[in-house]
């Protein structure tokens, strides 16, 4: 078995006793499909937003409005907290957008109270949402040693009432992600945020930022439109950054299908972990927002238009000749822990990149459509020399009993689907694997042996579909 997405689609074409024929494997293009979501998302603390937010100084803001005396309690606590939630007050801020859409600036000086409380912590936050019609709607929140402040600003016009009270909506998904984020076990449960009324509003920002000192040691920047959804989160024990292209959504299935894909994703994920000995506190992270981005079947539904049964990718999501899925880039890559003090060089790493990419394109009466798919695990991790429980090394020469795994494997699939003018598709798929890994043995710190253990596997099939019926054309 291909250990891959498409593995599931084998067995499905043997149980339906479909017609299985050799495939053209093209591999040059295959090879070309990289994740781009490495260079392509950035951390919140490389932006201006929260550069400017530093620089509020709390001391020279005043309040704008009347402070009641259970809002004077809510700034109290967030002015001790020690998260980017601030005790809900941006979320309270934004449900009252539907009643007063006036502009709200509230700011707490330092007490030695709260410098006691904060100790070396300081966070900032700043959510920006840009409706249909122009208007911009800025919250930034920040704490720092010199107090704490936030602003609630309404710019390029004035909100109706449909899109205050769109706005007014995020606030419950809003403080559910800043839960999250301070939660002792940290989430990313980001979606909320995700199901935005794109009616009304046009995008989403949200940046967090959260410090000990100078030293960052939580960032989120969150980004959401009709054209791209990206996320970059790190923290101290990991590094994610996921982009989804919501510009070809009529590729998009439907909820079941999108749910069944993302499951088998979450396995492979959960595979790679037990292989390369992954964090799987911190892959939760990194799954729980893979799916939140690539649930986009909500959005895809609103792309219907009378011309997407004749469109090839509408019509090969439908039919499940692919994957039913948004195109998406991911890379995911935990912390090295130096996991042997004896060689320090000797680092415990897991990191994975994955992608699906999609093109398409008409000659004539015929539309061709190709989508690859990407999936790269690298780890190094120690075992004990006589079982694969965990080895237990210090600095003391007599520890050095174990072994050291280093592994890299690599898959990749493509599935290449033609439709004629009556709509009928035939869908070549192609996978390919590859996994190396590489066993060190050590005996009192010296190398006993090394053995490489190489295993490929690829498959090729063919399979055809009749021309789907859409339910609803509009």
């Amino acid at each position: 078995m291909l250990n891959g997405i498409g593995s599931s689609v084998l067995r499905n074409l043997i149980t339906s006793n479909a017609v299985i024929t050799p495939a053209v494997n093209n591999k040059s293009a295959q090879n070309a499909l990289t994740a781009e979501a490495s260079t392509k998302v950035t951390f919140s603390e490389a932006s201006d937003a929260i550069a400017a937010i530093y620089k509020i100084v709390p001391a020279q803001v005043q309040s704008s409005v009347g402070v009641t005396s259970s809002l004077q309690a809510q700034l109290n606590g967030a002015a001790q907290s020690k998260g980017v939630g601030m005790n809900g007050l941006g979320s309270t801020l934004l449900s009252n957008l539907v009643n007063n859409r006036g502009d709200v600036t509230l700011s707490v000086p330092a007490t030695d109270a709260v410098n006691a409380a904060q100790s070396s912590s300081q966070s900032a936050l700043a959510l920006t949402v840009t409706t249909q019609s122009g208007v911009q709607v800025s919250l930034q929140m920040t704490r720092q040693q010199g107090g704490m402040v936030v602003e609630l600003k309404t710019s390029g016009g004035q909100l109706n009432t449909d899109e205050a009270a769109a706005i007014g909506k995020l606030s419950a998904g809003l403080q559910t992600a800043l839960d999250g984020l301070d939660s002792s076990t940290t989430k990313l449960d980001i979606s909320d945020l995700m199901k935005f009324d794109s009616s009304q509003l046009k995008s989403v920002d949200l940046k967090t930022d959260l410090r000990s000192g100078n030293s960052v040691t939580q960032s989120l920047n969150l980004h959401a439109d009709d054209q791209e959804r990206w996320l970059g989160f790190h923290n101290g024990d990991v590094s994610i950054k996921l982009d989804t292209d919501m510009s070809k959504l009529t590729q998009a299935g439907s909820a079941a299908q999108q749910q069944a894909a993302l499951d088998k994703w979450a396995a492979k994920f959960d595979q790679a972990a037990s292989r390369g000995h992954g964090n799987s506190d911190m892959l939760s992270l990194f799954k729980e927002s893979f799916r939140a981005l690539n649930t986009t079947e909500g959005k895809a539904n609103e792309s219907i238009n009378t011309q997407r049964v004749k469109s090839i990718d509408a019509n090969a999501a439908k039919n499940g000749a692919i994957s039913g899925l948004a195109d998406f880039s991911a890379t995911y890559q935990q912390t090295p822990v130096a996991g042997n003090p004896y060689k320090p060089e000797e680092e415990d790493t897991f990191s994975l990149n994955v992608a699906q990419k999609t093109t398409s394109q008409t000659q004539g009466d015929t539309q061709d459509l190709t989508q690859q798919t990407l999936f790269k695990l690298k780890a190094s991790f120690h075992t004990a020399l006589d079982s694969d429980a965990p080895a237990k090394l210090n600095a003391l020469k007599s520890s050095q009993n174990y072994k050291y795994h280093l592994i890299d494997d690599e898959e990749r699939s493509q599935t290449a689907v033609t439709q004629n003018k009556k709509g009928e598709l035939t869908a070549n798929y192609s996978q390919q694997l590859t996994q190396n890994e590489t066993v060190k043995r050590y005996q009192l710190a010296k190398l006993i042996d090394s053995v490489q253990i190489p295993h490929s596997a690829k498959s090729e099939s063919t399979r055809s579909f009749a021309a789907a019926q859409f339910d609803a054309q509009i």
